[in-house]
């Protein structure tokens, strides 16, 4: 843990391959990340509009660093989906590949069912056989480990629930997307990353996404006492990091009961009657659980579909 003082618990604004060749060799137990789709989205410092094979070696560079930084038993989520309807290219595929290519062993791959279309025009041919379209509703997390299936951890350490762990081993994960975008055009939600963490890692694990966005992931690690490294290109989007980290920090210490909409709140309804006679480690006993210190879920409001 020493030798990635200057790493862990950190934003780095950064090239995600020259941040990652400076961490050390086996040092990272998960890597969560989705990457640049390379549709042309309008992302903050990254073209996201490069020629297939020229993206596709870029990532297999980064690939390799995954591996690298990985230790024994060390897991890497890659959240991806088949790109386009005109233009569909199987990516999901094409990475699994690099990845089992470069010696990763590919453990499961999970389907996220995303579907919340409510009006569509990419029908293609409608009611016809001739040019139909099938339109994803879901996207993957395909899950690698690093040279064993096994991760060593103290037992003690494991925090995922029954509940949580029988739910979480059925691979057919619906979650809806994130209606909380923080100013980033493609961030996943919270919930998709506190299951992988949850399932994947033992309390005090070092979580990595190299594609880091707004900090979903970094938010989340620290909401569960994980560590995380979180590296982004963008200034824009690791100040917001920032300030995600810095909310869930103060709700972690003073977790604040809103009361109901359009009620005027009394302090003394905030904190609980006991609130400043506790001494710290009773407080921190009495912590609001985990999957409580997620982000709030609104009404997602779907995007009419079209032939894109």
């Amino acid at each position: 843990m020493q030798e990635l003082e200057g790493f862990t618990d950190r934003i780095i604004c950064g090239d995600c391959l020259e941040v990652m060749k400076a961490i050390p060799d086996n040092s990272i137990h998960l890597v969560v990340t989705s990457p640049p789709y390379n549709l042309g989205i309008s992302y903050e410092n990254h073209n996201d509009n490069l020629v297939y094979g020229d993206y596709l070696s870029w990532m297999k560079e980064v690939w390799v660093e995954v591996k690298r930084i990985l230790v024994k038993g060390g897991r890497f989520a890659l959240n991806i989906a088949p790109t386009s309807i005109k233009d569909f290219r199987p990516i999901h595929h094409d990475f699994s590949n690099q990845l089992r290519d470069i010696g990763l062993i590919m453990r499961t791959e999970i389907i996220w069912y995303k579907q919340t279309m409510r009006r569509r025009t990419a029908w293609g041919s409608w009611k016809s056989p001739a040019n139909p379209h099938i339109v994803p509703s879901w996207e993957y997390v395909l899950v690698f480990f690093k040279d064993s299936w096994a991760l060593d951890g103290d037992p003690k350490d494991a925090d995922i629930t029954a509940d949580e762990f029988m739910r979480f081993s059925d691979g057919f994960w619906y979650i809806p997307p994130e209606s909380q975008r923080h100013g980033h055009p493609t961030p996943f939600p919270e919930e998709l990353v506190y299951r992988l963490i949850k399932f994947y890692t033992y309390k005090g694990n070092i979580v990595l996404d190299m594609f880091g966005g707004t900090g979903t992931v970094a938010t989340v690690a620290q909401k569960t006492g994980r560590h995380f490294i979180h590296i982004d290109i963008s200034p824009k989007y690791c100040k917001i990091a920032e300030q995600r980290l810095q909310i869930a920090h103060m709700l972690q210490e003073f977790p604040l009961s809103t009361g109901k909409v359009g009620k005027k709140v009394k302090v003394s309804e905030l904190f609980p009657a006991e609130a400043g006679r506790l001494t710290y480690s009773q407080a921190k006993a009495k912590k609001t659980p985990q999957v409580q210190l997620l982000e709030s879920k609104e009404d997602y409001k779907s995007l009419e579909a079209t032939d894109a």
